[in-house]
């Protein structure tokens, strides 16, 4: 105990040093990882897209490769001989959302999911977290180091996964069994930037949906109980974080793609959705929820100003509703259309309000040369800026094919909104707008 107690005291007197470094302007060679796709189309409007990553493990590489082709599979055999409604086609994805953290730590949160017409009909997962210098796989124990810690995180996964989708009831029995502390051994985990997740399947606690559930255990609720090797590998004070988000969506076939091109180029994100737009999208939404990506509100209807007046509260329980019946969890942050708060603050919305610092051009909803603006977005960059783009817009999709390679050029790692706030120290707060996470000079 007395050990356990120095090496905390060490790291607190670390951490502030930290916060002062210099930036590191590349990412360590173990971070590095690329995709590739390998698409495949079957008849009927049957498609597959699956991604593999190349890291600087090869033994690694080869591990993630046998599981994705092993979920590719498995996957294949539910795929119907066509698509319930040619326009809109039958889509299989795999492939892996990465996370980083330290440097040598990275996770892959390997996701299938069948999409066919407007229904979510399959998911299936694999949460698998390495040392990138030995190829060895972590486990929870490499996290945490005593029982008092795993106590911890067993409450945690208990309170967070009882409040998915609140219009049911979870039983009592099963979910003691999921989130007991001898489960946790067992229980898939990624660690990113901020948080120690684990991840679920959600009919494993919830009916027949076919989504997961995601728990968020913030690192600095954990650090007294962290191993001495993981209080260094979740430090990242010397890593540039930048958040990438996108407005007005979940917009048909876009969304989607923008979630595909991001996760191949190792990139998370944070959509702000508008609520009477979620029965169009819904499995747009699934999608982006199931590999990782954050959901934030832009309103039930984008509508400015005053136009909201004696709205604000109806219209945020509403998206909620309509949300939860679809990825199961309510929204905990939110952006004003327009960036216009004030009303939302007057009414009391009571959710940290999220602005921008960068926002991507575009003319009459498109954005006419995504390559050139990635570019320009890249060359904006600054650590903890928050950017602003519309997954609504015609070419959006393209910017993320080049955007977050540029961005790992120049050591960023692209995170979720709560997640650059989180690994900057700084608390969101209810009714509070935030434009950047910019270091205190």
């Amino acid at each position: 105990m007395l050990k356990r107690m120095i090496c905390l005291l060490l790291a607190l007197c670390f951490l502030p040093l930290c916060a002062v470094a210099e930036l590191e302007d590349k990412l360590p060679d173990a971070l590095q990882v690329t995709q590739k796709e390998e698409y495949l189309h079957l008849t009927g409007e049957v498609y597959i897209h699956t991604y593999y990553p190349h890291t600087y493990n090869t033994e690694v590489d080869a591990t993630l490769r046998e599981i994705l082709a092993d979920m590719t599979a498995r996957a294949r055999v539910r795929l119907p001989s066509k698509a319930k409604n040619k326009n809109d086609s039958c889509v299989l994805d795999c492939g892996p959302s990465v996370y980083r953290t330290g440097d040598r730590w990275v996770s892959f949160l390997c996701v299938a999911v069948i999409r066919d017409g407007r229904e979510q009909i399959y998911t299936d997962f694999v949460a698998l977290a390495y040392d990138m210098i030995s190829g060895r796989q972590l486990t929870l124990r490499d996290v945490i180091a005593d029982d008092e810690g795993l106590a911890l995180v067993s409450a945690a996964a208990r309170e967070q996964l009882a409040a998915y989708f609140p219009q049911e009831e979870a039983d009592a029995a099963t979910l003691d069994a999921l989130t007991s502390v001898e489960a946790l051994e067992s229980v898939p985990f990624t660690l990113n930037t901020a948080f120690l997740q684990l991840h679920y399947r959600a009919d494993a606690l919830y009916g027949e949906k076919n989504t997961l559930m995601h728990v968020q255990i913030p690192y600095s609720a954990l650090r007294e109980h962290m191993t001495d090797t993981a209080l260094v590998q979740t430090d990242n004070s010397n890593r540039k974080l930048i958040a990438l988000t996108l407005d007005d969506g979940p917009t048909r076939g876009r969304t989607m793609r923008c979630v595909r091109n991001l996760r191949a180029g190792g990139a998370n994100a944070t959509f702000f959705i508008v609520g009477n737009r979620i029965y169009a999208g819904h499995d747009e939404l699934s999608f982006a929820h199931d590999a990782g990506f954050a959901i934030g509100s832009h309103n039930y209807e984008h509508i400015y100003k005053n136009a909201n007046k004696g709205k604000v509260i109806s219209f945020r329980d509403k998206l909620n509703a309509e949300l939860t019946a679809v990825i199961g969890r309510e929204v905990s942050i939110m952006r004003a259309p327009g960036g216009h708060e004030q009303i939302f603050i007057d009414e009391d919305v009571h959710l940290p309000l999220i602005h921008w610092s960068v926002i991507s051009k575009s003319n009459n909803s498109v954005v006419e040369d995504p390559g050139k603006e990635a570019r320009r977005l890249a060359n904006l960059a600054k650590d903890g800026d928050i950017i602003l783009m519309h997954d609504l817009y015609t070419g959006t999709d393209k910017i993320f094919l080049t955007l977050p390679e540029l961005l790992a050029e120049k050591g960023f790692l692209c995170v979720t909104v709560e997640e650059l706030f989180a690994a900057r120290g700084i608390e969101l707060l209810p009714n509070e707008v935030y434009w950047n996470a910019y270091a205190e000079e």
